[in-house]
């Protein structure tokens, strides 16, 4: 009985002590301050906006002409050089015009080698420039003597000699063949006895002929004839001239050049036949395999130059002016969160473009490095640095304060004296906060404020714990806590 009286007690006690607690404690809040420093930060001018990365080099090659894919020597992430063959066609398949330019680009290409090389245009345009010559001296000639016989007088000499001595070989042979004259006419020896006689006499009427021509002065008619053939000869020189000028120092440009040109069509048919690099890069995808038909416009290929890399991002008018070519960038990447970049901006499209009732310009940011983890078509967020970093003064957050005038804070003098000095807040960075104020300045002591929470009782609620307390304690039996004198009621 005396164990339950006190355990009795103890339930009845807490119950008094906790319901004393309950009422008479309160929450009060109070405020302490601690100090802080005011700071100067470089901070800088931006513009930030987002795009996707590209190659400066990217390219999809596609087939020009149709027929089945016959050869395929590119593979995927494979590096190839400009010019390489990455795939043919089987030349048996194509288009037969296309077929038919093999055969005209080599003939093309010897064309052009006789055009580059060969000397033989040159001495064909000497050799008619000497005969042309030539035909023009002798018409000249003729025009010239047009009023006089046709022929010098030595000439004539000549010509009237050769007639003499003829005439003189003429009798010789008549008395020769006189001499045969009772021989039948089957003899040999008179048979040729006539052969030369008759022979003789007509060679004679020939020269007398010359003779004569040359003995001859020109009439009204032969002296037009004489100045047409002139007029003539001297076009056909003329002609000739400007042929051997247009030789005499080899093929002209405009040969070569026209021999060049017909190559290169050529060339550009055959070449219909094949997927050629235009640069030097990575295949990236294969999109045709041999045996696939292919038509005009079949993509065939994807390559790309990695080297360059950069990203398109829009910046709107507000900002545009801001930006200048050569600004530095910085460049983070949604999907690489541990690869940061550096660029330059290097092209500024000063057209801009509307959607939704704002102007939008294009800048182009070329990547200082092309990180081969970067992913072509990544999404980029791009920070241009717009300006020279300016020099701020900075505050803890703690340290700005409102009331009814503004913002402030609360600068500690060295005597210990607190003055407030009105600040304009800007960028939060960390527990820094930019201001602005002409009375502060950078070493400055200022009042951090914090709110702390404490616990306290009244007066009233004191008493009437120990009260309490007291009154358990001689529930309990005094300071040993035992039972009161005479044992428990009811023993």
């Amino acid at each position: 009985m005396h164990n339950k009286f006190q355990k009795s007690v103890l339930i009845v006690f807490s119950l008094i002590v906790i319901s004393a607690l309950l009422v008479g404690c309160s929450t009060t809040k109070t405020t302490t301050a601690t100090t802080g420093v005011v700071s100067k930060i470089a901070e800088s001018s931006t513009v930030e906006s987002s795009g996707n990365i590209n190659a400066k080099q990217q390219t999809t090659l596609s087939w020009q002409t149709s027929g089945i894919v016959g050869t395929v020597s590119a593979t995927t992430n494979a590096n190839v050089k400009k010019g390489d063959v990455l795939m043919s066609l089987d030349p048996t398949t194509a288009l037969s015009d296309v077929i038919t330019a093999e055969e005209t680009l080599v003939s093309a290409k010897s064309a052009l080698q006789n055009a580059e090389n060969s000397n033989t245009s040159k001495g064909t345009a000497e050799l008619a420039l000497a005969t042309a010559q030539s035909a023009y001296d002798t018409a000249l000639g003729n025009y010239w003597n047009r009023g006089k016989t046709q022929g010098s007088a030595d000439l004539i000499s000549v010509w009237t000699s050769k007639l003499q001595i003829q005439d003189n070989k003429i009798v010789d042979l008549k008395t020769q063949l006189d001499a045969l004259g009772e021989l039948p006419d089957n003899d040999s020896r008179k048979a040729l006895a006539i052969q030369n006689y008759s022979q003789a006499v007509i060679d004679r009427a020939t020269m007398k002929q010359t003779l004569d021509y040359y003995r001859a002065i020109p009439d009204s008619l032969d002296n037009q004839t004489l100045l047409a053939t002139l007029d003539l000869k001297k076009a056909q020189l003329e002609d000739a001239q400007r042929t051997y000028d247009a030789v005499k120092n080899g093929p002209s440009s405009d040969d070569i050049a026209s021999a060049q040109a017909k190559v290169n069509a050529a060339q550009s048919t055959v070449n219909m036949l094949s997927i050629t690099a235009p640069f030097d890069g990575e295949v990236v995808a294969i999109q045709t395999q041999v045996g696939d038909q292919v038509v005009e416009g079949t993509s065939a290929i994807i390559l790309v130059n990695r080297n360059v890399l950069y990203v398109d991002v829009l910046v709107d008018e507000t900002d545009i002016s801001k930006v200048k070519i050569g600004d530095t960038a910085t460049i983070t990447y949604s999907a690489l969160p541990d690869i940061t970049s550096t660029g330059k901006v290097t092209f500024i499209n000063p057209v801009g473009s509307s959607s939704s009732g704002v102007v939008n310009y294009t800048v182009r940011v070329t990547l200082d490095n092309a990180d081969s983890s970067i992913l072509l078509g990544a999404t980029a967020t791009v920070v241009i640095e717009t300006g020279e970093a300016a020099t701020k003064l900075t505050v803890p957050v703690a340290a700005v304060q409102t009331d009814d005038t503004g913002e402030f804070v609360n600068v500690v003098k060295t005597d210990g004296t607190v003055e407030r000095i009105s600040v304009v807040s800007g960028t939060v960075s960390g527990t820094s906060v930019v201001v602005t104020s002409s009375d502060l300045k950078e070493g400055d002591t200022v009042q951090l404020v914090s709110s702390s929470t404490s616990t306290t009782s009244s007066s009233s609620t004191s008493s009437s714990t120990q009260k309490s307390s007291s009154s358990a304690s001689s529930l309990l039996g005094g300071a040993g806590g035992g039972a009161p004198a005479g044992g428990p009621p009811g023993q």
